[in-house]
């Protein structure tokens, strides 16, 4: 297994990558599409993301806790069962929604699920390069794929879905190349199968508070584009985009930690290992965010075009919620290593409390400054709620009130 420090850089160079390719493909699109452009292709993303929530009831990331447990196949099958029906049944639901390309939707939620199951099992077998690999390629064949069609002017009115389409199938087979080997073995040790009832009974919990904390996320989405339209969604897609990137370096401490808390049994040390991980996410935040709070308008007027040149205000809105999730992020990871799924649930429905609130409030009243600020709110009080759980865990037991 990687080490703790190995394992963390590992991971942060692959979702650097990810990030600049995805900062990649936003500059095309803005420069190809424009800010209506490109609020139309944030619906059609957001679309994708809310149907695989429901199809990650099946294949959460409590599939790499289950991967230790229960056999690999059995589990393997048993999620992509669950991930077909859901792909059929939001394509019944797809006949209903007037958006622009809602049937690529379920197809592309469905392999998307299906190449995340794979990711969960590599994960759980520990074969992290593996699993990076396929990170950086998905985006990789996107950026490619979806410049190619308007280099060459082809499929120009379904270019996007398309090349999401492509990217992630493509995807899927390199990572169908690297699971399968483990999950032959696996069959090879099962006698007999029955649909596996705990991935849904613990992707209950972990996809639960994934599918709210989605909302805190997206839910700014739609009411932008109810309240001021889709060219709006567009600028402010691009800020979220910049300012996510921002996490990487919590997201890299936090899957490595995780899997080193999975391997011990020693409370005490789980609890000074995260909390040496959040001094120093927080610390590697605060430099990324002063130095984005630096960065001229001109700059994001060059590299997006003129549409987008209140971007740079919606940074300053942003920056308590970037800020303050740097903290969470460590924290939520803690948590779910310790199965506190139930707690993590809690949290994400304040936070989704709150942001709704705060959009119906602030958006109207202020525009797009309004949704980052709401947003950043919904943050703010969910970091409370992380803090105030962490500091009073009993570490002589680790189990709390709302542990399993």
């Amino acid at each position: 297994m990687l080490s703790l420090k190995k394992g963390v850089v590992s991971v942060f160079i692959t979702k650097v990558l990810v990030a600049f390719i995805g900062l990649l493909t936003v500059v095309v699109t803005s420069r190809y599409l424009g800010a209506q452009g490109r609020g139309t292709i944030s619906l059609f993303t957001s679309s994708v993301a809310l149907v695989q929530l429901f199809c990650d009831f099946g294949s959460s990331s409590a599939i790499i806790n289950l991967s230790y447990k229960i056999n690999q196949w059995k589990l393997w099958l048993s999620a992509a069962i669950w991930i077909l029906i859901i792909g059929l049944f939001a394509y019944l639901i797809a006949f209903l929604v007037p958006i622009e390309y809602v049937f690529w939707v379920p197809i592309v939620a469905v392999l998307f699920s299906v190449l995340n199951l794979n990711n969960m099992l590599l994960m759980g077998n520990r074969m992290v390069v593996q699993r990076n690999v396929l990170l950086v390629l998905q985006p990789v064949l996107l950026l490619i794929i979806f410049t190619g069609f308007v280099y060459f002017e082809y499929l120009i009115n379904i270019a996007y879905p398309m090349a999401f389409l492509l990217a992630v199938s493509l995807t899927f087979l390199v990572s169908a190349f690297f699971i399968v080997p483990k999950l032959k073995a696996a069959a090879s040790q099962m006698l007999s199968f029955r649909f596996e009832k705990q991935i849904l009974t613990n992707g209950l919990w972990v996809q639960g508070g994934h599918a709210i904390q989605f909302l805190n996320y997206r839910i700014n989405f739609f009411i932008i584009v109810f309240f001021i339209g889709n060219a709006a969604l567009g600028i402010y897609n691009n800020a979220l985009v910049i300012a996510e990137s921002l996490w990487i370096l919590g997201h890299s401490i936090g899957q490595m930690m995780h899997m080193k808390i999975l391997n011990s049994d020693n409370p005490i040390e789980h609890r000074n290992l995260t909390f040496r991980m959040l001094l120093l996410n927080f610390s590697g935040t605060m430099v990324m965010l002063v130095v984005l709070l630096l960065i001229p308008v001109s700059f994001w007027e060059w590299l997006f075009s003129k549409e987008f040149g209140r971007i740079k205000i919606l940074f300053f809105a942003m920056s308590p919620g970037i800020l303050f999730f740097s903290i969470s992020n460590i924290l939520n990871h803690f948590f779910h290593a310790k199965n506190q799924f139930k707690f993590i649930l809690v949290v994400n429905l304040v936070g989704l409390f709150v942001g709704i609130t705060g959009s119906f409030i602030f958006i109207p009243l202020y525009g797009l400054v309004g949704a980052c600020i709401s947003w950043s709110s919904a943050l703010t009080v969910s970091m409370l709620f992380y803090l105030y759980r962490f500091f009073r865990q009993p570490f002589s037991n680790t189990q709390g009130i709302f542990g399993e």
